[in-house]
């Protein structure tokens, strides 16, 4: 089965192209990692081939693959396409695209993770409030689930029709606004469930798969870096989301609300849309399209360090979506809804810092990112949040748990180890693990609601786990703590690849 002719050879050219750099680059972070694997080559010499550089850097993609790939690009003057490329971790072009889907990022996912701020309205005001805890929640976490789900299918449709990405994009801005819209006038839950969850989500994912797409194209050897600024956008979005969401529904109520919202998020989307630019230039391939599935895109899924990381976010999501959700109701129980709304801008601030710091981290000890991570989440919230009988206690923990649970900011570094420089196999290990951070956001949320107890919602007296919360603390710092394993996990999955790799030799 051919590949498109257009976006994704004259994006692999470049990549290509500059392989000895960034393997040189890779060999020396590793270097400085104190997991790092002795039996990993330091760099490739200039006199290998382009295949050969291939083969050294990326063990998972097959020779007969390379070299079809090579021809291809001969073939259709692919090297002269990629000579006039600009370039790549740095330069107008790549920091453009680094603002533009920051800016997305903010107001996108700022509005999914401050939901809790919605969370805590409901849970107070008509006709929301003889809804149970788990129906108001799975409004936002069916907007969770379905844009972290959706992007590993949007991108085989982006592949396919590459010259449609753009009118989609402003097509899928418009709906979601459309939807915040017709919220306004929603009456029941299941209303907002569709409207918000599932419209607000499939528009979302839509309009935010470009960004996983071509963030590997414009950034190879600083990915972890340049991934950790545009997932810190979420962050942002979430420290300042909340105050405009509270502000607009104590003083105009929840439809009035909405409409601003759309409002807000419709300029906010035709600007970032404006500036988001690919790479590679969008073009109708000349030839055959590409394949709706090939079991070849999805080679890297046995990875062992795919594997690894795959169950390291799944276990990470299990914890952090909970906490986003259900603390600012902990902490509206022990204090107002006025300070659920703070702790809720804190905490997605500290995730915001977190995020970038733990991208940089990453780019030079993976391993060592996650055990320090998981290690540190798991005993903040077994301790702070468990023992937490003061705002201060509880605020303490939203900052600190908020920024050493930022996993997905590490995902550029393992998609690197996995496949190299190669953009599209990176942006598919993106959506494939997003993928399962959106399974994470439905079973995570279900499983902490039904451990939370709400006979002893006002039970302020608890040693420990106070309101009813103490089975899900202990839920949250399990999944937390478990995440550390990634750490030694990753350090095994990259020697098993080197001892597999040299029995090869």
């Amino acid at each position: 089965m051919s590949a498109p002719q257009g976006i994704e050879l004259a994006t692999l050219a470049p990549a290509t192209l500059r392989s000895s750099s960034a393997a040189a680059a890779a060999a020396d972070h590793d270097k400085l990692s104190p997991f790092a694997d002795p039996s990993r080559p330091a760099s490739t010499t200039g006199a290998s081939s382009v295949a050969e550089v291939e083969l050294e850097s990326r063990g998972s993609i097959a020779s007969e693959d390379i070299g079809h790939r090579l021809q291809r690009l001969k073939t259709h003057d692919g090297e002269d396409e990629a000579q006039g490329l600009p370039p790549v971790d740095g330069g107008k072009g790549a920091w453009g695209f680094i603002v533009a889907s920051f800016v997305l990022e903010t107001f996108l996912w700022g509005f999914s993770y401050s939901y809790a701020t919605l969370l805590v309205y409901f849970s107070s005001h008509d006709p929301w409030q003889k809804a149970s805890l788990s129906a108001l929640t799975s409004i936002g976490t069916v907007l969770l689930a379905v844009q972290y789900i959706m992007p590993l299918f949007i991108l085989n449709l982006y592949r396919r029709y590459p010259e449609l990405i753009k009118p989609i994009l402003w097509t899928s801005a418009l709906i979601n606004c459309l939807g915040m819209l017709a919220a306004s006038w929603a009456t029941e839950v299941w209303h907002l469930i569709i409207l918000i969850g599932i419209v607000g989500g499939f528009s979302g994912a839509f309009l935010y798969a470009p960004v996983l797409m071509w963030l590997n194209s414009w950034w190879v050897e600083r990915r972890g870096l340049a991934s950790g600024i545009v997932f810190s956008g979420m962050g942002v979005g979430g420290c300042t989301t909340p105050f405009i969401l509270s502000g607009l529904l104590e003083a105009y109520g929840f439809p009035t609300m909405c409409r601003a919202w759309a409002a807000i998020t419709a300029g906010v989307f035709a600007l970032s849309l404006f500036f988001l630019q690919p790479r590679v230039p969008l073009v109708k391939p000349k030839g055959e399209r590409a394949p709706w599935v090939s079991l070849r895109d999805f080679k890297f899924a046995t990875d062992p360090v795919v594997l690894v990381m795959t169950v390291t976010s799944f276990l990470n999501s299990m914890g952090f979506i909970p906490v986003s959700l259900l603390l600012p109701t902990y902490a509206a129980a022990l204090s107002s809804p006025g300070t659920a709304n703070i702790l809720i801008a804190m905490y997605n601030l500290a995730g915001s810092i977190g995020s970038s710091v733990t991208g940089y981290a990453s780019d030079y000890s993976l391993p060592l990112t996650l055990t320090v991570m998981g290690t540190t989440a798991g005993i903040l919230a077994l301790t702070a949040w468990g023992f937490g009988s003061s705002l201060s206690s509880v605020f303490a923990f939203a900052l600190l748990f908020g920024a050493f649970s930022q996993v997905p900011s590490t995902w550029g570094v393992a998609a690197r180890d996995a496949v190299g420089a190669n953009p599209h196999a990176s942006s598919m290990i993106f959506c494939f693990l997003g993928c399962w951070r959106g399974i994470a956001s439905i079973v995570g949320p279900f499983i902490s609601t039904s451990l939370y107890n709400d006979k002893l919602a006002h039970d302020e007296r608890a040693a420990y786990g106070r309101f009813g919360f103490r089975d899900v603390i202990v839920f949250v710092g399990v999944m937390s703590s478990m995440t550390a394993l990634g750490g030694p996990g990753i350090y095994w999955a990259r020697r098993y690849k080197a001892a597999k790799k040299a029995a090869a030799s």
